[in-house]
């Protein structure tokens, strides 16, 4: 189901995209307590700290003297990595996990799942089989089944999630809310 040949991340963090939580399976042998199974919320990442680290690193990437107007259109991309590399440091401080301030190791390797599409479409069985192969060998039978509960419930409210957002979508299209204008067919000019 998973390719498993791959080197096993120390650190794989869930995400639902809608949600305002996230999972983090922390599988290092060396952390307090042993393996274990987080839930994690959005609020906890993204305090005051974090937005202050956010200013300060986007005003250096912006106020350089040696930008030129090329330079300047690769801003977005440099943001995403600005985000992503916050984020992360966040959520391994939140792990409890020491780091140096001016390194970018989070002391581990970190997997990203996505939940989303077809991960998203996942039956129990098949949820159970995928966390078996991917995380079996390093966490115990007790705190696989308790990711397992956790991942499920958390599908559920994204799947939900999901749904009152195409409903809200559907609400504005019909009642003019979504804008002045809303493209229902669009020819491919032939």
């Amino acid at each position: 189901m998973f390719d498993s040949d791959r080197k096993s991340a120390d650190i794989t963090l869930c995400i639902f995209p809608h949600l305002r939580e996230f999972i983090a399976i922390d599988t290092r042998q060396d952390r307090p307590g042993g393996p274990a199974v987080l839930n994690l919320s959005i609020s906890n990442i993204l305090g005051e700290d974090f937005y202050s680290k956010m200013e300060q690193d986007f005003s250096k990437l912006i106020r350089r003297h040696d930008v030129g107007f090329l330079e300047l259109m690769g801003i977005p991309q440099q943001v995403e990595a600005v985000v992503r590399a916050n984020s992360l440091k966040r959520i391994i401080a939140e792990l409890g996990i020491n780091t140096e301030p001016a390194s970018n190791d989070p002391g581990g390797s970190v997997g990203v799942l996505f939940f989303s599409g077809s991960l998203l479409a996942f039956e129990k069985p098949q949820l159970h089989e995928a966390t078996r192969e991917l995380f079996g060998g390093r966490l115990t039978q007790h705190v696989l089944e308790q990711l397992n509960d956790q991942l499920f419930t958390l599908m559920e409210k994204e799947r939900e999630s999901i749904k009152d957002t195409t409903q809200q979508d559907l609400a504005g299209l019909i009642s003019g809310k979504s804008g002045p204008y809303v493209t229902l067919w669009e020819s491919s000019g032939k």
